[in-house]
């Protein structure tokens, strides 16, 4: 009997084997397509990163692409042709070097694209049109987007100093940033400078962005920790109206020594809306978090290709020497 078990499990085994079939991943890899990144900023040239897209399993570095043109028209009119020229960029340093063939010998350097920069310096109110083409791609890749105003900043204030109450001299000082927002729909960054960098704030303008880290937070309000370059929140709570955006640092010093700086800058739909769907796309990518959440589709407004064009304003800076207070 057992012999007869045993016989029967080698079948088996040698069945399936045989229904084994190998799968060659170049025969499932998607055709690369026509990316176009860049985000525009008032009062600087056009800028543009275009390259090609890669099937992730190839782990490829070299993504530029044959006979580059980037054409930039301005509300409806050519305006220019950028220049291109191949760019890299080193990994450690984010440092842009212009020697393309040194990628194949130097692991330092991350990735390879073409870059595109104009002359026309952009103004507000501008609509752009980019038409970019390569020999590679039989389509062009068109992308639109208009150049923001610069935001009507009206105040930028101390609301209070509190002690935390924990015996070690913490503070919580509160700022209020007064804004004076149009009519329409608008989108805005905040970005702390020199001083004290970053921020804390459970303002519900940033709730689009608030970083949900744990299984609890999704169930409670999770605070905003406001770092690096983009800030964003929307006109949703306050379109057409004055507003006070609320935020907070904490210190460690009876006293301040340096200055809490911010700018204050409009971004257009499209950026607002690429850094929306990226921060759910790396929500779900957590271990936990993503078993309970679709997947995200990171937004382009590319057409006939992949990628993203913004555009960001002029930004007004408003300091307060925390000194004085």
């Amino acid at each position: 009997m057992k012999h007869i078990k045993l016989l029967s499990i080698i079948i088996l085994m040698a069945g399936l084997t045989a229904c084994e079939k190998d799968i060659l991943y170049d025969d499932i890899a998607p055709e690369p397509l026509l990316v176009v990144n860049g985000l525009q900023h008032v009062g600087e040239p056009a800028r543009l990163c275009v390259e090609k897209s890669s099937f992730v399993i190839h782990a490829e570095r070299d993504f530029r692409v044959k006979d580059v043109r980037a054409d930039l028209y301005v509300n409806g009119v050519f305006k220019e042709s950028l220049q291109v020229r191949d760019s890299l960029i080193m990994e450690t340093y984010g440092i842009w070097s212009e020697d393309p063939d040194s990628i194949l010998t130097e692991e330092r350097l991350r990735c390879a694209f073409n870059y595109c920069e104009g002359t026309y310096l952009l103004c507000e109110g501008d609509e752009l049109r980019f038409e970019v083409s390569s020999s590679e791609f039989d389509k062009v890749a068109v992308v639109e987007t208009k150049m923001p105003y610069a935001p009507n900043v009206i105040s930028f204030d101390t609301v209070r100093i509190v002690e935390n109450g924990d015996g070690y001299g913490e503070k919580n000082i509160y700022f209020s940033l007064k804004i004076d927002d149009p009519a329409g729909k608008d989108y805005y960054n905040l970005r702390p400078l020199d001083g004290l960098e970053g921020f804390i704030s459970n303002d519900p303008v940033f709730s689009d962005f608030m970083d949900i880290v744990h299984v609890d937070d999704l169930f409670g309000q999770e605070d905003y920790y406001g770092r690096g370059s983009y800030n964003l929140f929307n006109d949703s709570y306050f379109d057409g109206t004055q507003y006070s955006v609320s935020m907070r640092v904490n210190f460690y010093a009876d006293n301040y020594p340096e200055p809490f700086t911010v700018e204050v800058s409009r971004v257009d739909e499209n950026f607002y809306r690429y850094k929306k769907s990226l921060n759910l796309y790396q929500e779900n990518d957590d271990e936990i978090l993503g078993l309970f959440t679709e997947p995200i589709q990171v937004y382009s407004n590319v057409k006939n290709g992949v990628g993203v064009v913004g555009a960001q304003s002029r930004p007004v800076t408003m300091t307060i020497d925390l000194t004085e207070n």
